[in-house]
């Protein structure tokens, strides 16, 4: 950089003046990121690629209207304005967007409030044939989204919902270009996006690399990398290499017992970051065509599974003091709604789970655990532990480790890894209603697990339209009690996540899984 400086200085003397934009000028100071990851989901349309491999990269090519104050408060808990500068309850069921002037996509479109609009639209939503169908579980209650004015925007939900401003915090809130949109389609445009974000994509193979540069008309001012790469490296042994050697600036998911070695590597720096997503498995609760006969029908056998597992030993074994284990959707994060005192129904008890597994007619049938390999940190070895003490009351678990997704969504299968995420801050809105309702992929999808009883439906919808925090927290303890009276799946723990990072870096995501290299994180 030093010769640079005098190479600029004998220019500037040898000629008078020099004409240099301060962007460019700054662009050539601006480092080129690679971050090494285990994996890319396979669009990156914000409401399709929900998944921490899609959401690593979404913050950084889109912006949602409103954002969690990460930077100031790890924990996000403060709401602050983004692309909507204001909002307000016009109504009981009507809250108005007042929209930010000026911005621009990256193809040099100025944001309006139709594109607005669209994002949230039931053409894209939650029609019949919606263009975004995985979006349907976000838009749940909306009725309306209408553009008001230039960039005034209306949203109606079906019931009152106090809450609404919280939805928009979560790929909800993503505002995508209507012109682009629908001129592509949504799968080319999930190949090929355009957001409002710091960076704009300029290549994506989802088998390879990610590659996106830094955005210089972006509202809040230049990116401050040149260019972020996404560069997939499944063994965690090449990317730490990678790391070390100067091929990485960022590597993710080190292994909880490579931590120390990692730390203790001159130049890198390590990340342990308590998140608000918790790893666990669904038990498929549903006869199908792979599956007749299912074990797993009985719920007798689901409770059995849950109290015959000692997780605070595993969790402790594995994670030491870094995290626990919570009571289902008993998540810090929830605000007045969170209770430090209360426990889960169904814990280690072994005599217990003798009990329950003398209540059904299972006789030892092999039931097949779909994981994906090297995905949720420590999760392959906790299922060994898990399969182990399941042994020996008698239930014959056999993990099947399959190298993505794709491949562990395919029946048969009677367990399925998977991870749920608390985006909202203040409410159970998220984990509890839209990943286990409805019109979750829980119950959906291909892949689905289980049909919720009327009774948690009818509960569900009471807590959706409760105006005030009593009848709302009321509300959500009965459907936390149905939802463990059913037994549909089991959390594990508070999610970690681990970054190791070049030193020199000013980097910090908060405590999020979201990997955000806008100037609000990166210095």
């Amino acid at each position: 950089m030093k010769s640079n400086v005098r190479i600029l200085l004998a220019t500037v003397l040898a000629f008078g003046t020099i004409f240099m934009s301060p962007i460019s000028l700054s662009a050539k100071e601006r480092p080129d990121l690679v971050i090494a990851v285990d994996n890319l989901w396979k669009t990156m349309d914000p409401v399709i690629g929900i998944s921490t491999t899609g959401a690593r990269v979404h913050s950084n090519v889109f912006d949602t209207l409103i954002r969690r104050n990460r930077w100031e408060d790890p924990d996000g808990n403060k709401l602050v304005p983004w692309l909507a500068t204001s909002w307000e309850r016009t109504t009981p069921t009507i809250w108005t967007f007042h929209l930010r002037e000026g911005v621009k996509f990256h193809d040099g479109h100025v944001m309006d409030a139709e594109d607005v609009a669209f994002s949230i639209s039931e053409e894209r939503l939650w029609a019949k044939k919606p263009m975004a169908p995985r979006g349907k579980r976000y838009a749940a209650g909306i009725v309306r989204s209408e553009a008001t004015g230039p960039l005034t925007v209306e949203i109606e939900t079906a019931t009152p919902d106090p809450s609404f401003a919280y939805r928009l915090v979560t790929p909800l809130g993503f505002v995508l270009p209507k012109h682009y949109y629908n001129e592509v389609g949504t799968d080319a445009f999930g190949q090929k996006p355009i957001g409002t974000g710091p960076y704009k994509i300029v290549s994506f193979d989802s088998a390879a690399e990610l590659v996106a540069i830094a955005f210089d008309d972006y509202w809040k001012g230049p990116a401050p990398a040149a260019s972020l790469t996404y560069r997939i490296v499944p063994e965690f042994s090449t990317r730490y290499a990678g790391l070390a050697a100067g091929e990485f600036d960022v590597i993710v998911s080190i292994p909880a017992d490579q931590v120390a070695s990692v730390s203790g590597t001159a130049g890198i720096k390590v990340m342990e970051k308590s998140i608000e997503n918790y790893p666990m498995f669904a038990f498929n609760t549903l006869d199908t065509e792979e599956t007749p006969n299912n074990p797993l029908k009985d719920v007798n056998l689901r409770k059995a599974m849950v109290t015959a597992i000692d997780r605070d030993g595993i969790v402790k074994a594995l994670w030491g003091d870094a995290t626990y284990v919570p009571a289902p959707f008993n998540f810090p994060e929830y605000g007045d709604y969170y209770d430090p005192n209360r426990k889960a129904v169904y814990t280690y008890d072994p005599k217990r789970a003798a009990e329950f597994l003398s209540k059904t007619n299972y006789d030892g049938e092999e039931l097949i655990w779909h994981i994906t390999r090297g995905f949720y940190p420590n999760y392959e070895v906790a299922a060994e532990f898990m399969v182990e003490q399941w042994r020996e009351i008698g239930i014959n678990v056999r993990m099947m480790i399959v190298d993505n997704f794709g491949l562990a969504y395919k029946r048969p299968f009677h367990m399925l890894n998977m991870s749920m995420s608390s985006e909202f801050s203040g409410d159970p809105y998220r984990p509890l209603w839209l990943d286990w309702g409805p019109f979750s992929s829980r119950t959906r999808a291909k892949h689905k697990t289980w049909i919720p009883s009327d009774k948690f439906l009818e509960i569900g919808e009471r807590f959706a339209a409760a105006q005030d925090f009593s009848s709302r927290n009321a509300a959500y303890l009965d459907l936390v009690a149905e939802w463990e009276d059913i037994t549909p799946g089991m959390y594990l723990w508070r999610n970690v996540v681990s970054y190791g990072v070049r030193e020199d870096l000013n980097w910090d995501p908060g405590n999020s899984a979201v990997t955000i290299f806008d100037s609000m994180y990166l210095k």
